[in-house]
């Protein structure tokens, strides 16, 4: 198998053409009184510009995420993960994302969005595609680099995941590749569903190999119950992926609930045919009080050797002390952001919002001559929203790794180890 990438994208690249369009539309919004068609702008959580005749509308914005941590482990975990990004313990900060996006929709088809993520070297892709919707049975159609429609946590963007990092199952998510993917929704969107086939790509969205390799994934979820605008109810969803890749060399590497953190569990290179996972979901607000919970297993068939059956799982519960709820895009199946009830304001009895939470995840990565380790996680967290585009969150991660396995894995870094960790880590977030 052969694979090569190009079209490396520089920040200033990516800022030149960020700005270039924000400025275009700037001025046809400025000469918006002279124009019949002209455009009017408006602001909630991303500039909104519209034109006056609804053909054309455009959103720019974007988010800035910034953490500590703080990060002890087990004397024999430390020394038997050395670490790629470290020495596995110690204090160290980060933008964990950077991110600038333009979006919008044209003449009432056609739609768009192209997002860059600054913190890595060169600037990665995230969301970069074109498509269109109103396509009757179809609904919506996008062609470009999208998030393969797997895993509610995986899908809830990262402005609303409830810590500050998504659980350790969600390595099996293939996250954003390019792809052609549909979706829609029916009854009042209490059902959703979502079908693509996918190549996998790298970060700037590239991808080539004279071997035949795809995934086809697809998603549905169900609102049996929902009431109060979104204030009670509960969320069922399944997910399919098929991965054809013959002969791929691949790999399942996994940190701890914090992304400063070293790579505990990694079950080195290995060879596979394809790969056939399954995911299902559950998701209920009543109120304040939210509940959230996913089961992935992933069976890997590979040349010669057994089929190897991994799996991981969450459950999380969440409070919001100040009264809100969770919000909850019904056309995506998703959750989204939480609406303050009263900004800070302390002149006037306005704190915020402040959500209490706590989860615990496992998985386990050893099966049939696979040996990547066994890691559970506990994580306690608060949140504060001053208002509803910023959030200062407050999490305590404790990891325990369990790795029996008489596999030896120092060839790739690691010895075999079992040991604790414990992570305090904190994040400053804005939406714009």
């Amino acid at each position: 198998m052969r694979l090569s990438t190009t079209g490396r994208l520089t920040r200033s690249a990516c800022v030149a053409t960020i700005v270039a369009l924000f400025l275009s539309v700037t001025v046809l919004a400025a000469s918006a009184e002279e124009n019949p068609k002209g455009f009017t702008i408006q602001y909630g959580n991303a500039l909104e510009i519209e034109r006056n005749d609804g053909q054309v509308k455009i959103k720019l914005g974007g988010r800035i995420q910034g953490d500590f941590a703080s990060i002890h482990v087990s004397d024999f975990l430390n020394l038997a993960v050395p670490g790629e990004e470290g020495e596995g313990e110690g204090e160290g900060v980060e933008f964990r994302r950077a991110r600038l996006y333009i979006s919008g929709e044209l003449f009432k088809r056609i739609i768009f969005k192209a997002q860059y993520d600054f913190t890595g070297n060169p600037t990665a892709f995230n969301d970069v595609y074109i498509g269109m919707k109103g396509l009757g049975p179809v609904g919506t159609v996008r062609v470009g680099h999208v998030k393969e429609p797997f895993g509610l946590e995986e899908l809830n963007s990262s402005k609303y995941i409830t810590f500050m990092e998504r659980a350790i199952g969600t390595i099996f998510d293939s996250g954003r590749n390019f792809g052609l993917m549909a979706n829609n929704h029916h009854l009042d969107s209490r059902l959703t569903w979502a079908i693509g086939i996918f190549a996998p790509t790298d970060d700037q969205g590239s991808f080539f190999s004279d071997e035949t390799t795809f995934n086809a994934t697809g998603r549905i979820t169900g609102l049996p119950y929902y009431e109060e605008d979104g204030r009670k109810l509960l969320h069922l969803g399944a997910a399919m992926s098929f991965r054809y890749a013959r002969d791929f060399t691949g790999r399942i590497r996994q940190r701890p609930e914090a992304h400063l953190a070293a790579f505990y569990l990694d079950t080195g290179d290995f060879q596979r045919d394809s790969a056939t996972l399954i995911d299902v979901e559950l998701g209920w607000v009543h109120g304040p009080l939210s509940l959230q919970g996913e089961y992935t297993h992933s069976w890997i068939n590979r040349p010669a050797a057994p089929t190897a059956s991994l799996h991981a799982g969450y459950i999380q519960v969440s409070y919001f002390l100040t009264g809100e709820h969770r919000g909850y895009k019904k056309s995506a199946g998703r959750f989204t952001w939480a609406e303050v009830k009263k900004s800070l304001d302390p002149a006037n009895g306005g704190w915020g919002a402040w959500q209490i939470a706590a989860r615990y995840s496992g998985i386990d990565l050893r099966d049939s001559g696979l040996n990547g380790g066994v890691e559970k996680n506990v994580t306690v967290g608060i949140n504060w929203h001053p208002f509803s585009n910023t959030r200062l969150m407050l999490n305590y991660v404790w990891a325990d790794v369990d790795d029996s396995g008489d596999e030896d894995r120092s060839s790739f870094g690691i010895t075999n180890a079992s040991g604790h960790a414990h992570i305090i880590q904190a994040r400053a977030q804005l939406e714009f």
